[in-house]
């Protein structure tokens, strides 16, 4: 059990063993809002969804510590089924602490008033709420742009909101092999959970680096190498997805994806450069603030 779902079984321990999926997310959230100095991995991020803020890895997470036997998930209810202090003491002091100090907050606070406050205090997530009366902002969306984007760090939760929140339309994967070991970046379950958002999708493999060319990659100079080689030899060939994807990005707001956080060291930035002489758009990576 990694410390994240750590921290949702003492949530629930705190709640006397039982607890509905809507507080246990609503309190989740709020342990990361609240608690900035908390070691990441003890924390998920969060979209805007029918409810407010909400997690699909969280979701996904719980679901793996139910097949772990510590608990089990009705409609609307997670119950505990052992006791986790031995578990959860391996949150350490600082982060069991922080939790505790986050449900003595709200242990008499009803999960209606609960959410309010929530939507209150944090319009943004807001923003996708399932029933309109409740929305307290709306999602921007941008004058067509040529966004890039790497997921190295983020789940995919933070992803997403990332893209909402630079009012980006469509997600452009470029990954030559749309595979990935973490939760949400296969290329299906990104696809299912972009739509969810109401982010369209799109997989173009051809413009993507074969994977036989990300080799010995150790300095500035063997990446300036390969995508020397991505900007002369693999874009000429791929004129025809080059273009579809300049007509995308010139119709909305597009972010072209691919895994690795730093600009520098994806072929994103070359393909990006290559659609904006097509579409004389603006290039901007959403990873750097």
């Amino acid at each position: 059990m990694i410390n994240r779902q750590r921290a949702l079984i003492r949530l629930i321990s705190n709640e006397g063993g039982c607890i509905t999926k809507l507080r246990l997310v609503k309190l989740s959230f709020l342990l990361q809002a609240t608690a900035q100095k908390l070691p990441r991995p003890s924390l998920y991020e969060f979209v805007p969804y029918h409810h407010g803020p909400y997690s699909f890895t969280l979701t996904h997470e719980l679901r793996a510590v139910e097949r772990d036997g510590w608990i089990r998930i009705s409609d609307s209810e997670v119950n505990l089924l052992r006791n986790a202090d031995a578990e959860t003491s391996k949150l350490g002091l600082g982060v069991a602490k922080e939790i505790d100090r986050l449900s003595r907050r709200y242990q008499n606070v009803t999960t209606s008033k609960l959410v309010s406050s929530v939507y209150s205090e944090y319009p943004w997530y807001t923003a996708k709420a399932k029933n309109p009366s409740l929305r307290r902002t709306e999602v921007p969306i941008a004058q067509p742009t040529i966004f890039t984007v790497g997921y190295e760090g983020l789940m995919l939760d933070g992803l997403l909101d990332l893209l909402l929140r630079n009012g980006v339309k469509r997600l452009i994967d470029v990954r030559r092999n749309p595979v990935a070991r973490r939760f949400g970046f296969h290329k299906s379950t990104m696809q299912r959970h972009c739509d969810d958002v109401g982010i369209a999708y799109n997989h173009v493999p051809e413009l993507g680096v074969p994977s036989e060319q990300r080799t010995d990659l150790d300095d500035a100079k063997s990446y300036d190498r390969l995508f020397d080689y991505y900007e002369k030899a693999i874009l000429p060939a791929q004129q025809a997805a080059l273009k579809s994807v300049s007509s995308m990005i010139q119709q909305e707001p597009s972010a072209l994806m691919c895994m690795e956080a730093l600009v520098a060291c994806c072929h994103r930035g070359r393909l990006a450069a290559a659609v904006a002489k097509m579409t004389n758009l603006k290039v901007k990576e959403l990873r750097i603030s």
